[in-house]
């Protein structure tokens, strides 16, 4: 049942009477114009968003703020600022957002904000992806605006997303949004992110994103003294973006990694360009086995060549890293330079630098103390300069050595036939709790086969694509190695119970794509079949190939963990460039 609505009240004559009638009240109390003016009514559940609207319209006409007095009031759609500042007294001045798909407080205009207001919103657990879901929603082109002092508890996406520019965002309490925090997009420019408090948040807890699809970089960005933590994803991120400084700020016990750095080729970003990451302190990152994007700093350079440019990073404090303390990952160009950076007790090594990377990278005067693996370790044949010794890490799985795909069409009956052995074994990672598997790839001239025996003694199937138990093939027909999927390029992901999805469109829901699965007295084998798209295959032929698998060990329907042919640490999911190389033979 809908909300039952309360009525503004219905002249707005009366309602500036009743302004007009305060008295002996303060000059600037009473410029400003009250909610409970228009028939706003606290703590009654009802529906205020026509008594808001109508006061943002006479605070429009009369050029003043719209004030939200103490007390508990309500709104069923958009709160829309146009021009017009929406304050109140602090946590005391409450709005619930009775929607959760139209909750945001948009603002728009020239000198609009919201300050000292504390925004909630009726529970749900179904994230959304659109703006207006936002709690608070900057519009594009929306100039010299702030969000300061608002306390916001829950969004159905992010806290804050934000188009405009010449913003400042500061002095906020961000917590228990289904998306990020604080999120910069669209070709922001001049915005100050400072001292915000962000907290278990349902992806990133500030971010700063430039989408191709926008048409320019974010710029000019400054995130200072804010204090992060809790967070499901990636502390800070900086996904494409151009003089972006990151200073001063505190993240711990995220899921993912606590530094972010960026250009993807998942999500068509940007490159980052002029950024400088100073004097932060980092604890307790990585935390989550499921997510892929570790490290306390990490670099992935996985779209644009060249992806990262002039980034520097000089004096961080990384403590307890659930992986590596700095990781730099990717195959497009990075140039970046770090200095003075201590790393304490890191998982796995303090400083990583894996095989695929590209470009020109300075090491000096960090130091690494009590890491799992070693302080130092860089496998690339990249421009790198140290003034640590060089541990070169194992090999990162696939590149490197010499992998083959037999020519036989096999039955795909979820069995594997002794046909199959003639192609090489290709070992997946082993997790802690035992889980693991060999994948095989075969070919014929119309079709690929790929068969994965898996290991797996917990077995799920309830939830959907990557929350279930499943296994993935990643398949550059062409061998382009483009980094970014283009023509050629196909993921297939296949249930334990042989539900088919995709991160890629075209697989799914094709009627020629043959799978078949098996439950194994060690776990479960997934026989699937596809056609070439692209490639006219012959012998000798060279292609990109990833598998990859997910599993569900407690049966919660979230992914506990993932394994992977080529090391987990390498971006596949983003970039064909780090594929393992198979060759086609009878």
């Amino acid at each position: 049942m809908p909300p039952t609505v309360r009525p503004a009240l219905a002249l707005a004559t009366t309602a500036v009477l009743a302004v007009s009638g305060w008295g002996a009240a303060p000059a600037q109390a009473a410029a400003d114009v009250s909610i409970t003016a228009f028939g706003a009514v606290a703590g009654d559940g009802l529906d205020d968003l026509p008594a808001i609207r109508a006061a943002v319209a006479e605070a429009q006409r009369r050029g003043s703020d719209v004030r939200v007095p103490a007390g508990h009031f309500h709104h069923d759609g958009l709160v829309e600022l146009a021009g017009v500042v929406l304050r109140g007294t602090g946590e005391r001045s409450e709005l619930t957002a009775l929607s959760t798909e139209l909750q945001a407080v948009a603002l728009s205009g020239t000198g609009t904000g919201v300050r000292d207001v504390r925004l909630t919103t009726v529970p749900t657990t179904q994230r959304s992806s659109t703006d207006v879901s936002a709690r608070v929603f900057v519009r594009p082109g929306t100039d010299g605006y702030e969000v300061r002092g608002v306390t916001i508890e829950g969004a159905t996406s992010a806290g804050v997303i934000a188009f405009g520019d010449d913003g400042v965002i500061e002095d906020n309490h961000v917590s228990g949004t289904l998306a990020d925090g604080i999120h910069i997009t669209e070709g922001s420019t001049g915005i100050r992110i400072r001292d915000n408090v962000v907290r278990d948040t349902g992806d990133d807890q500030i971010a700063v994103v430039s989408y191709e699809k926008f048409g320019e970089w974010a710029r000019d960005i400054e995130i200072v003294g804010n204090d992060v933590s809790g967070g499901h994803a990636r502390g800070i991120t900086v996904s494409g973006g151009e003089d972006v400084l990151v200073e001063r700020n505190r993240i711990s016990r995220t899921g993912g990694a606590g530094i972010f750095v960026a250009s993807e080729g998942s999500y068509r970003t940007y490159p980052v360009r002029g950024l400088r990451v100073l004097r932060n302190q980092i604890s307790h990152d990585s935390q989550d086995p499921a997510l892929p994007e570790k490290g306390g700093i990490r670099l992935q350079a996985t779209n644009t060549d060249p992806s990262i440019v002039d980034a520097h990073f000089e004096r961080n404090v990384i403590r307890h890293s659930g992986d590596s303390g700095v990781l730099v990952v990717g195959s497009a160009v990075t140039e970046a330079t770090f200095e003075r950076n201590q790393v304490v007790r890191p998982a796995a090594y303090g400083i990583r630098v894996v095989s695929t990377v590209a470009g020109a990278l300075s090491f000096r005067r960090n130091s690494v103390a009590s890491s799992g693996l070693a302080p130092f370790s860089d496998a690339s044949s990249a421009d790198v300069v140290s003034d640590m010794p060089n541990d070169p890490a194992a090999a990162d799985g696939g590149p490197g050595e010499s992998y083959v795909a037999d020519r036989f069409t096999p039955v795909v009956d979820g069995v594997a036939e002794d046909a199959w052995q003639a192609s090489s074994p290709l070992q997946l990672s082993v997790e802690p709790n035992g889980t693991t598997g060999v994948a095989r790839v075969a070919w014929d001239e119309q079709r690929v086969h790929v068969l994965v025996e898996m290991v797996d003694a917990t077995p799920s199937s309830h939830a959907a694509n990557e929350h279930s138990d499943s296994v993935e093939m990643w398949l550059d027909e062409l061998n382009t190695r483009n980094g970014a999927r283009t023509t050629g390029d196909s993921q297939l992901r296949v249930g334990r119970d042989g539900a088919l999805s995709s991160v890629v469109q075209g697989l799914v829901g094709s009627t020629d794509v043959r799978r078949a699965v098996t439950e194994t007295p060690s776990g479960y084998t997934v026989e699937v079949s596809v056609p070439w798209a692209e490639l006219e295959p012959t012998a000798g032929t060279v292609v990109g190939f990833n598998a990859s698998a997910n599993d569900d060990s407690d049966d919660d329907g979230q992914r506990d963990t993932y394994l992977s042919w080529v090391d987990k640490n390498l971006p596949y999911w983003a970039d064909t460039r780090v594929y393992g190389q198979l060759t086609l033979t009878d």
